[in-house]
C-alpha cells in the first residue's frame, strides 16, 4: 500500500515539472515575441527616416533612431525584467506547492500506517462472539 502515495506523488511531480517547463517556455516565447515586434516596429519607424531627401533632415533624422533604439532598449529591459518576476512568482508558488504537496503525502503514509496497523489488530484479535 506504500506504493501508491510513491507513485502518486512521483506523478504529481512530473506534472509540475511539466507545468513549470511548460510557463517557462510561454515566458520565453512572450519575451521573443514582444522583443520581435518591438524591433520590428522600430526599424520601420527607421526606414521612412532614412528615405529624408535633405542632409540637415537627415542628420537630424540620425539623431531620431538612436534615440528611439534606446527607447526600444529601455523597453525590452522593462519586459524582460517583468517576464523575470512574473517567472519568480510562479516558481515561488511552485515551491510552496511542493513543500504543500511533501507535507499531504507524508500525512497520507501516516494515515497509510494507522490504518495498516488497526487492520492487522483486528485480524489478530480474531471474530468476536455474538451476543442473542
Amino acid at each position: 500500500m506504500t506504493d501508491e502515495p510513491l507513485s502518486l506523488q512521483g506523478r504529481q511531480q512530473t506534472a509540475q515539472a511539466m507545468r513549470r517547463r511548460m510557463v517557462i517556455t510561454l515566458v520565453a516565447a512572450v519575451v521573443l515575441i514582444g522583443g520581435g515586434w518591438i524591433t520590428l516596429w522600430a526599424a520601420g519607424g527607421n526606414s521612412s527616416v532614412a528615405t529624408a531627401p535633405h542632409a540637415p533632415t537627415a542628420s537630424a533624422g540620425s539623431r531620431r533612431p538612436s534615440d528611439e533604439l534606446l527607447e526600444t532598449t529601455k523597453g525590452l529591459q522593462v519586459t524582460q525584467q517583468q517576464a523575470v518576476d512574473q517567472l519568480q512568482v510562479v516558481q515561488d508558488q511552485l515551491v510552496a506547492q511542493q513543500a504543500e504537496m511533501k507535507k499531504l503525502a507524508e500525512q497520507i503514509t501516516a494515515l497509510t500506517e494507522k490504518l495498516d496497523a488497526l487492520q492487522q489488530s483486528t485480524h489478530a484479535a480474531g471474530p468476536t462472539p455474538k451476543s442473542h
